[in-house]
């Protein structure tokens, strides 16, 4: 692909972002597809695997582009959007437009365009509205007659109605060619067994359910929305046989409610002969346990090898604070279940909510270690830090027990789940000290679960099994220490989180 493009789209780095962690763009995909089948030239830059995206940012904005699109979620990434926005504005001196996407901009588009780095955002999905959008720049017409975006008008900030949600099964297939895919293909942090990986997108989007945490709800409206089976396993097969892959990631928040479009794409799966092992991003315990087991089999005998649960607290009280309608007896019973099945389960756990006390993250601890000690193949992701966003249904609470939330779009670029709060702006409703033991919590937990998984996925095999040898011992350190609630706050702890902060959080070093 020549340097020119007439859209550009940039895919800022996220912090941690090495080897199976390093997803492709689907955001940018999805946009891009339309109007690149239409004939626009687009030029996809991710920050995450180009070391030198900012001499390839500049040379494609000599050909006067379109627009300038910038995808971010809140925390780490949107320092590194800021960033590369700062490159379009001093390029272009703001004669090319600067679109904003993604959760953050969608939730809070006017501080968003308060920033001198944004002109345009767009809402929610915007999968039709970027498209229109575009064409709307290009031609030199009223930006009002666009739904769902906000814009700067002179001094004022115009927001126009929302857009509808869209129907998926009417998505155009990928334009895989966007992108090099071989960076977004590795060793999985789940998928051991299956060293060609790779996040093939989304079957459905959104979810019914109102977690108390989860931004998901006011983005897409508790509406869940599929491709039929047939389409789904159309994308499938497309994917495995194309890149010759034998794992898949399906990034669905909620792939097994429809339990019985899920069992069609297992048949297929099976039927097609495409010995994949596959994991998804979202299923619930409740809805796990329903399965029949001629239905659990189904998704084993299909591939299933890994199956990512939100168990999120061993509080009872916790859970229904968050609105979560499961209790952690659910959580047991499915991780008896996929064992009994022969499917991994990862669970999600959470501490540090409004009005939560130790005494109850220390039930969600011992919850994490009960699960283990019965089914010896669980996996757990980060313990992470309750972070209140804008727009999710516990946010209130937040701001009633003292939340006083950024003004500015670059205060919110250390508002991550998995960080230290050390002045108190994220969780203010815990004293200095009680802060720390949360930040402990999470950080033994990356450093004793997250960072042994992370390791399996790391692209070089000399390099991985050199870094497991070499860890070990520091994984067995921090997740004693977890075990035994020792959260005191020691040099190395400190240690740790200034390089993971200056390595990852604030450079473009790239690990493969």
């Amino acid at each position: 692909m020549s340097n020119g493009a007439d859209i550009i789209l940039i895919y800022p780095k996220t912090g941690m972002d090495f080897g199976s962690t390093v997803a492709p763009p689907h955001s940018l995909l999805t946009i891009a597809t339309p109007l690149n089948k239409e004939g626009y030239k687009i030029r996809i830059i991710d920050q995450r695997v180009d070391r030198n995206w900012i001499s390839h940012l500049k040379d494609a904005l000599k050909t006067k582009p379109v627009c300038v699109g910038v995808s971010s979620m809140t925390g780490t990434q949107l320092h590194f959007a800021i960033e590369s926005a700062k490159v379009v504005r001093s390029c272009t001196n703001g004669k090319i437009p600067i679109v904003w996407g993604g959760p953050h901009p969608s939730i809070l588009p006017e501080q968003t365009l308060k920033s001198e780095y944004a002109d345009i955002v767009c809402i929610g999905e915007s999968d039709i509205t970027f498209s229109e959008l575009v064409k709307v720049i290009a031609a030199r017409r009223p930006l009002s007659t666009i739904k769902g975006i906000a814009f700067k008008d002179g001094s004022q900030i115009v927001k126009t109605p929302p857009a509808p949600l869209i129907d998926i099964e009417d998505l155009l297939p990928l334009r895989w060619e966007l992108v090099d895919v071989e960076n977004y293909v590795h060793p999985d942090m789940y998928l051991k067994k299956s060293p060609r990986t790779l996040d093939i997108g989304q079957t459905s989007r959104g979810c019914p359910f109102n977690c108390g945490f989860c931004c998901s709800a006011s983005l897409r409206m508790r509406k869940w929305r599929a491709m039929s089976a047939k389409r789904s396993l159309e994308m499938i097969i497309e994917a495995v046989k194309r890149f010759k892959l034998n794992g898949i990631w399906i990034r669905d928040d909620e792939f097994y409610i429809d339990r019985e479009r899920a069992n069609k794409i297992c048949e297929g799966i099976i039927r097609e002969n495409l010995n994949i092992n596959w994991y998804t991003s979202g299923t619930r315990v409740d809805v796990f346990n329903r399965a029949s087991d001629e239905q659990t089999a189904l998704l084993k005998k299909s591939g299933a090898y890994v199956l990512k649960f939100g168990a999120e607290s061993g509080s009872d009280r916790v859970l229904k604070l968050m609105n979560k309608d499961i209790i952690v007896e659910d959580t047991i019973k499915a991780n008896l279940k996929a064992k009994r099945h022969g499917i991994i389960p990862a669970f999600a756990l959470m501490v540090g909510f409004p009005t939560e006390t130790f005494e109850e993250m220390n039930k969600t601890i011992d919850l994490a270690f009960r699960l283990k000690k019965d089914n010896p193949s669980a996996l757990f992701e980060t313990m992470a830090i309750y972070t209140a966003l804008p727009g999710t249904p516990m946010y209130d609470l937040a701001l009633q027990n003292g939340l006083r939330p950024p003004e500015r779009l670059e205060g919110w670029i250390d508002w991550n789940f998995d960080e230290y709060d050390l002045i108190g702006k994220r969780i203010p409703w815990f004293n200095y000290k009680d802060r720390n033991k949360v930040g402990n919590i999470c950080y033994m937990s990356i450093l004793g679960n997250a960072i042994p998984n992370a390791i399996d996925s790391i692209d070089n095999v000399f390099i991985r099994y050199l870094l497991k040898i070499l860890y070990a011992p520091i994984s067995y350190y921090y997740r004693l220490r977890l075990k035994r609630k020792n959260y005191t706050f020691t040099a190395d702890l400190a240690i740790i989180r200034y390089l993971r902060n200056k390595i990852f959080y604030r450079s473009y070093m790239i690990l493969k």
